[in-house]
């Protein structure tokens, strides 16, 4: 994890570096470039004075591809391939157009030198291909770094299925001697006693479908939030009517795919960090609903909450953290936390590509 959001921040960083280096280096070796050609040309007779000729044409090719910098990579910045294209293609007459009258005007209003707008075309051609040149190097540099950050992404998600494997067999040595004991205890239970015979099956329950869902890679949210149904049942037991538990479940998301185990931690998290520490107890809500492609899952509660820095919770402990990651390194999404107007509510989304629903 630790090296997911390294290349992250590197990603971010170095996108933003190469944004800035793109458009201003890029424009002065284009000025500088010409500057040169015409040298070798024998076309320039003040040197000077072409300077301050050149430096207005980069000024305001620097000036008419910001609004493209902009809007390309800040308001359409998770675009698709082909959106991102079609705005190039849109984008470029205007650049063009827009570069070659400036340029021009400014030119024969200034009395800086004489543009002949007849043969502006050949100019036109030239703004496209500079416009052209430039955003193809910045996209290319930009696939290169998304490329590698997806070959960390796997690595990670190799390293997470390898551990996962190993915990499963774990799991699986002799796990019949749990459940013989437990069968056992309950058998000895009187019949006087049984809320605690029902307590012990429910807890066998638990255990099964713990075993269950080690050598499952996904299960559906049905089977999910009956197993937490399950699990808070026992809680009962220990918090009584200090525990009120609300379940606000869109019926289509019932039968998607989602990760085991996943909302378990949470849960818990709410009850013994939230709930446990007040006297009269509190509630946990238990939302999942389904908003576009997505399904938004959110886990709230009306404790003591935290005062601190939100983003440290995701750092301590077991439950949080890995249940942070694992969200992260399957999906590319990110367990968020936010205060409530009493305790905190932790919230994440899963897109619906990676499910297969029936």
């Amino acid at each position: 994890m630790r090296d997911r959001r390294f290349w992250q921040r590197k990603l971010v960083w170095n996108i933003t570096v190469a944004e800035f280096s793109a458009w201003l280096f890029y424009n002065l070796f284009w000025g500088a470039f010409f500057f040169v050609v015409m040298i070798l040309s024998y076309q320039i007779k003040h040197p000077l004075g072409q300077v301050r000729i050149i430096a207005i044409d980069v000024a305001l090719k620097m000036l008419c591809t910001l609004p493209a910098w902009w809007f390309l990579l800040r308001v359409w910045k998770k675009k698709t391939f082909s959106l991102t294209l079609l705005f190039h293609l849109l984008y470029i007459p205007f650049f063009s157009f827009s570069w070659v009258y400036s340029f021009g005007h400014i030119l024969n209003d200034c009395g800086l030198g004489k543009f002949d707008f007849s043969t502006m075309m050949y100019d036109v051609y030239i703004g496209a291909f500079f416009y052209s040149l430039q955003f193809a190097l910045y996209h290319a540099y930009r696939f290169y770094l998304r490329t590698k950050e997806q070959l960390i992404r796997e690595q990670a998600l190799k390293d997470l299925a390898y551990q996962s494997e190993i915990k499963a067999l774990k799991a699986q040595i002799e796990p019949h001697f749990l459940f013989n004991t437990l069968n056992s205890i309950s058998a000895s239970v009187p019949p006087s006693l049984e809320k605690t015979r029902v307590l012990i099956a429910q807890l066998a329950d638990t255990f099964r479908y713990a075993l269950k869902v080690s050598e499952c890679q996904s299960v559906r949210l049905e089977e999910e939030l009956n197993f937490v149904k399950t699990w808070l049942a026992l809680e009962h037991y220990r918090f009584g009517n200090r525990l009120q538990v609300d379940f606000r479940i869109d019926p289509s998301v019932l039968r998607t795919n989602v990760p085991p185990m996943i909302l378990q931690p949470l849960v818990e998290n709410a009850l013994n960090h939230g709930i446990s520490p007040l006297v009269n107890g509190g509630t946990v809500t238990i939302i999942c609903q389904r908003e576009e492609e997505f399904i938004h899952i959110t886990i709230s509660d009306t404790g003591i909450g935290y005062s601190g820095d939100l983003d440290i919770l995701f750092t301590k402990g077991i439950g949080l953290k890995s249940t942070a990651e694992r969200i992260d390194r399957l999906y590319n999404e990110k367990l968020t936390a936010r205060r409530n107007l009493q305790g905190l509510a932790f919230m994440f989304r899963i897109p619906l590509t990676g499910f297969q629903l029936s």
